[in-house]
């Protein structure tokens, strides 16, 4: 990680997400929102929040709330948003109608877009046609070449109208994306777009045009399906007379089988990763590695390290796949960094959320499992969180990792605790260790001291050290693998070990 940050020699970077409130956060969101915050930050720019509503009969109650506290769960604060205000506000599209409404009928004025009053049959039968001739389905042009003077005839009898682009004839449209190059369209492939709809909402097209120009976004950045549209906004910002900013397309989110991903086909929803215990750290990191890496050897990284390296010309736009076992392991990798203090905040802060939050039923039992033996064993529960917190790769999974803690009764596997010997000679050798750590005093119960007086009973009962240590685990956790067992016990303390040890003996008889 040689490279160092370095101011912009550009115009202050100003970037922006704008999600539709349509349905809880997808995981494409984020991805694009890393992005657009990193270079930001990484440029002493600012990042943006706008939220693009126009679709009114796709909205979603609720969404919008849900779209700032996902990001703001990520540390991706925004600088401007319709939360935090701005001078370049407002920052919701329904309520900038009048704005887009003036562009469309400059366009329509400069002769760059026209009226349309094709009903919605007509656009139906001129689809149903190309399709049955192989053609793409496009807008056939037929109100394009009004004359004026029908044009306002029809105005003034109230005619519902839509306003469309005018796409020039017999011409290359060039687009520059930062990460493909330069891409050239023939516009007898572009169609003649719907600017305005009948209803006065601007569609994505004319709106994302405005928007970005009147808030200064110096970087677009959004997904790869939107290349082919890129011709449209080319066309928009040439007859509007704005500078175009710079384009990046990222790639598209794949399912391990390459197809987009989808909800069809996996969990998309931001939602869902925070409910099942996922932490920003390691989602960042993840969204991060589809596409960028500091060098090439380093797979895990922080945000602040993407802040101080990153730069576009070095993302990878090859598809990436959406591997949840990657995701787990770099999460894991992540809640190994905290501290057993940290660890143990981050969970319950977690299980907290999930309780107030949470849909899923498991995750609900869990959570409130978690708060349970918190409050009724204190300090034991830090000191299993702090055995157990190594391995788990999410949140949820050291309820597993930790329960045999605080299990009342054990379900015992006879055949690990025999370890392939006859059940009385273990019987005979549990006993006879029991009643060895029982014991030694207080003082002396050390690792040093407990592991010898384990080896000295297997030693005079003619048993291996090794099956003694299994056999013993077995007996006081019910589980072949665990943290060293010393440990545990310490946890547990010697009178619930030595219970267990006698569960352990009572089983086998």
């Amino acid at each position: 990680m040689a490279k160092i940050k370095k101011k912009s020699l550009i115009n202050k970077v100003r970037t922006r997400v704008a999600p539709s409130p349509t349905g809880y956060p997808h995981v494409g969101t984020a991805f694009q929102a890393l992005f657009d915050f990193v270079y930001a930050r990484r440029y002493d720019g600012q990042f943006l929040i706008r939220i693009e509503d126009t679709d009114q009969k796709r909205y979603v109650e609720g969404a919008e709330k849900a779209i700032y506290e996902s990001l703001s769960w990520l540390g991706l604060e925004a600088d401007e948003s319709p939360q935090h205000g701005g001078d370049k506000g407002s920052y919701r599209q329904s309520e900038r109608l009048d704005i887009y409404q003036e562009y469309a009928k400059k366009l329509v004025g400069q002769g760059d877009a026209y009226y349309c009053f094709c009903s919605s049959e007509r656009l139906k039968q001129v689809r149903e046609k190309q399709k049955q001739a192989g053609q793409p389905p496009m807008y056939d042009k037929h109100c394009r070449n009004l004359a004026a003077a029908e044009v306002e005839k029809k105005l003034a009898a109230g005619e519902e109208y839509v306003i469309r682009l005018k796409v020039p004839l017999n011409k290359e449209i060039k687009v520059f994306d930062e990460l493909r190059g330069e891409v050239k369209f023939q516009s007898e492939v572009v169609d003649d777009q719907v600017l305005l709809k009948s209803d006065g909402f601007p569609t994505y097209h004319l709106a994302v045009v405005v928007d970005d120009h009147l808030m200064g976004i110096t970087h677009v950045v959004r997904g790869e399906e939107w290349l082919p549209s890129a011709p449209k906004h080319v066309l928009l910002y040439q007859y509007l007379g704005w500078q175009m900013p710079k384009l990046i397309h990222t790639p598209t989110l794949r399912n391990p089988d390459k197809t987009k991903l989808s909800k069809r086909k996996g969990n998309t929803s931001l939602w869902w990763y925070r409910e099942h215990g996922y932490i920003p750290e390691g989602l960042l990191n993840f969204l991060g590695l589809l596409v960028w890496k500091p060098n090439e050897q380093t797979e895990i990284f922080s945000l602040e390290e993407m802040i101080k390296y990153f730069e576009w010309r070095e993302m990878n736009v090859t598809g990436p796949v959406f591997d949840v076992k990657k995701l787990e392991w770099l999460n894991g990798k992540h809640l190994r960094q905290f501290s057993v203090e940290e660890f143990e905040k981050r969970l319950m802060s977690w299980a907290d959320w999930v309780l107030h939050n949470g849909q899923d039923e498991e995750m609900l039992a869990i959570a409130e499992t978690l708060q349970t033996w918190q409050k009724k064993y204190a300090d034991q529960f830090t000191q299993a969180l702090s055995l157990g917190k190594d391995r788990a790769r999410t949140l949820p999974e050291i309820k597993d990792l930790i329960e045999f803690y605080f299990t009342d009764k054990l379900e015992f596997d006879l055949e690990d605790l025999k370890q392939g010997h006859e059940a009385e000679k273990i019987k005979k050798v549990l006993q006879a260790a029991d009643e060895k750590l029982l014991a030694i005093v207080d003082k002396d119960y050390d690792a040093k001291t407990w592991e010898q007086t384990i080896r000295n009973t297997a030693d005079e009962l003619g048993l291996s050290h090794k099956d003694l240590f299994m056999s013993l685990r077995s007996a006081v956790t019910a589980r072949k693998f665990t943290p060293p067992l010393y440990e545990v016990m310490q946890v547990l303390g010697r009178d619930v070990s030595s219970a267990r040890i006698q569960q352990a003996i009572k089983a086998l008889s």
